[in-house]
């Protein structure tokens, strides 16, 4: 990490692609529809803010829009820059640049989209703004986030209490709020500047399937920032590491993975 990224718990580059990409499989389909919805088309100029390895910025280019992908971690463009070379996608552009000062040229996008961004940020409004002044008059702000507290499973567990107190910790210690940051958007939208936001709110649930394990592929990444910070020993984690894989191997264990609201409004 260079000085001038700002802290990150999780994992970059080619270490974050197995769980981006579990990410994507479990949420992709939803975020598809959104963007659809959101009348994405062909020419359409489209910007990700916290694109990570590219995988939304990818259908979307191949959607025949022009996408310029942003994310403030170098690994993180230059892995995806590279699959998109591999996959020979065109219309695409990666850039690092922070969530708060894209660089981005103003009134310029048709539409401008963030999926699991707003968790990660200590003033998510900021980056709301910042996003909106991007659009063309007329264009459409999409986002999508997620409510950590919402994570779960039936029967109850005390692995995913103690998984939801360490996500607690671990957003205090990086000054953030994921635990309802999914609810805040629609008001954070009207903070913005936005006008009469629309929302869509689900949530995903599994009996079997490596999407049980999203949660321990999470732990797993953050273990140096979570022991770094005091929020929980390597021994703490080995054990709750070890429960949450025996539940995702019980096919009688219903994990329900975090909601997830979809927000969207035009500027």
């Amino acid at each position: 990490m260079s000085s001038s990224e700002a802290p990150y718990m999780l994992a970059t580059g080619e270490r974050s692609t197995q769980r981006l990409q579990l990410i994507d499989r479990i949420f992709g389909s939803a975020t598809r529809q959104l963007l659809l919805g959101c009348g994405l088309r062909r020419g359409w100029k489209v910007a990700e803010i916290g694109c990570g390895i590219g995988l939304v910025s990818f259908w979307m280019a191949q959607q025949s829009a022009s996408v310029v992908a942003v994310d403030g971690k170098q690994a993180q463009i230059e892995t995806a820059a590279k699959y998109a070379r591999e996959q020979r996608i065109a219309n695409l552009d990666f850039h690092v640049a922070d969530a708060y000062n894209t660089g981005l040229p103003r009134a310029s996008f048709d539409l401008v989209y963030s999926r699991f961004l707003m968790c990660h940020l200590p003033e998510p409004l900021r980056a709301l703004r910042e996003m909106r002044e991007l659009l063309k008059p007329g264009g459409i702000l999409a986002c999508e986030d997620y409510d950590q507290q919402s994570v779960a499973c039936e029967p109850p567990s005390l692995a995913y209490t103690r998984l939801n107190r360490i996500s607690d910790g671990m957003d205090k210690a990086f000054g953030v709020n994921s635990s309802n940051i999914g609810l805040r958007l629609p008001r954070l939208f009207l903070q913005a500047g936005l006008n009469s936001p629309q929302v869509t709110m689900w949530q995903n649930a599994f009996l079997r399937g490596e999407e049980k394990r999203l949660w321990e592929l999470t732990l797993e990444e953050a273990r140096g920032a979570i022991v770094e910070h005091g929020v929980a020993t390597n021994e703490d984690l080995d054990q709750l590491c070890a429960e949450l894989r025996r539940i995702a191997e019980d096919e009688t264990v219903l994990v329900m993975l975090a909601r997830v609201t979809q927000v969207w409004a035009t500027r």
